[in-house]
């Protein structure tokens, strides 16, 4: 039977480029791949379309014993499927070990977590008779561009009693972190050729105002909120396009702005805030029009109680199989995660990898990390259907 570090190469090998970004091949694949390993353990398995050809997988191994009436209790493992595009990086799909790291697409993010759970899952599997409660995997599309494989499922009912998400962390338990609002504003001027520029009202130089306002308006009491675990939120310009030529004032320029919120935040205030400061800018400056769109992206950070059941039950986890010297202090991160959507389930994102090979031209895992993942987990899962916790 093969390994850990075998199903992972495995599951690197599969193109699960998010089908919304360029040249994106879409999770089909190695939703199947997820699909098929399950069967073969014995698991129920379902698919359920999100989108076109994009199907979230659910793997789940039922309570096995007491009184089949009773609503089943469930631990709940959320993975994603998706990557990001395959370039910068050479070979993605041709996954390399050296040195006690696997490189590839997805390795870290977040295949080694996948592999995993998979893993762990096929363990508790072979317990037959002994599973009090039921452990549920759900490998969701489109956490890579807007989550929408996991508000989906959320929308069709999913629940749980708790949840473990799975991102790189280094294998520590994450309890906190930020979410996002994203949106689109556009300044609207008006076209006239360059020669008789004051005949026109140019937009980008509107844009100008609108950032420079955001920058003296919004951005210096940011830092002034604060939290225990996380950095301060944070608002960025993430791209900017506007005007048709060069002999043309033009006529509209549009941003897009990413807000990472704290999971103290609203992000309808956060909202209400920015559009407050631009009816000001317009108030002000009558020649400045803009308009923004409803946000693309709106999410509210991860906030688990650190004594909750499940931090605990991760923290036991780790110290059984990583050592009693590995830190399980509860940790926060600046990054958001599935775990935004599953409001009020009890949650705790913990993985293989460290963000900062995320995304990179260079990604790769520590193989040792994704061994203990397997390790964490079924120690996790082991204890829920056992009814330790």
């Amino acid at each position: 039977m093969a390994g850990v570090v075998e199903l992972l190469a495995e599951l690197v090998g599969i193109n699960s480029t998010n089908a919304s970004m360029p040249d994106g091949a879409g999770e089909a694949e190695l939703g199947r791949y997820v699909a098929d390993f399950g069967r073969l353990m014995g698991a129920e398995v379902r698919l359920e379309e999100v989108l076109p050809e994009r199907s979230n997988v659910y793997v789940r191994l039922p309570a096995s014993s007491g009184d089949a009436a009773e609503q089943p209790r469930r631990l709940l493992f959320d993975v994603h499927l998706d990557t990001v595009p395959l370039a910068p990086m050479p070979d993605a799909l041709s996954p390399v070990m050296r040195d006690g790291r696997m490189w590839g697409r997805g390795a870290c993010d977040t295949k080694g977590s996948l592999a995993a759970v998979q893993k762990a899952m096929e363990r508790v599997a072979q317990m037959g008779s002994g599973r009090k409660r039921e452990v549920l995997l759900l490998a969701s599309v489109d956490e890579e561009f807007r989550k929408r494989g996991v508000t989906h499922a959320v929308q069709q009912g999913l629940t749980a009693e708790a949840a473990i998400v799975g991102e790189p962390t280094s294998m520590r338990p994450v309890v906190a972190h930020k979410g996002a609002v994203r949106w689109r504003f556009t300044t609207i001027g008006k076209a006239a050729h360059t020669s008789r520029p004051e005949n026109g009202n140019n937009a980008i130089l509107q844009m100008m105002e609108v950032i420079g306002t955001l920058e003296e308006r919004v951005v210096p009491r940011l830092d002034t909120i604060t939290h225990p675990l996380l950095t301060p939120p944070t608002l960025t310009v993430g791209r900017i396009e506007g005007g048709l030529g060069v002999n043309i004032v033009p006529e509209r320029c549009w941003i897009e702005i990413d807000r990472r919120t704290l999971p103290t935040e609203d992000p309808d205030e956060v909202l209400a805030e920015i559009d407050a400061v631009m009816g000001d800018l317009m108030a002000r400056r009558p020649d400045v029009r803009v308009e923004r769109d409803a946000p693309f992206l709106s999410e509210s950070g991860l906030e688990t109680a650190p004594d909750a059941p499940v931090v605990r039950a991760v923290q036991a986890a780790c110290r059984l199989a990583i050592g009693s010297g590995f830190d399980v202090s509860p940790a926060g991160v600046p990054y958001g995660t599935d775990g935004t959507a599953l409001r009020g389930v009890p949650s705790v994102v913990i993985g293989p990898g460290d963000i900062a090979q995320a995304h990179s031209a260079d990604e790769w895992v520590e193989l040792a990390q994704v061994e203990a993942a397997e390790r964490v987990y079924y120690e996790v899962m082991r204890g829920w259907v056992e009814g330790e916790w």
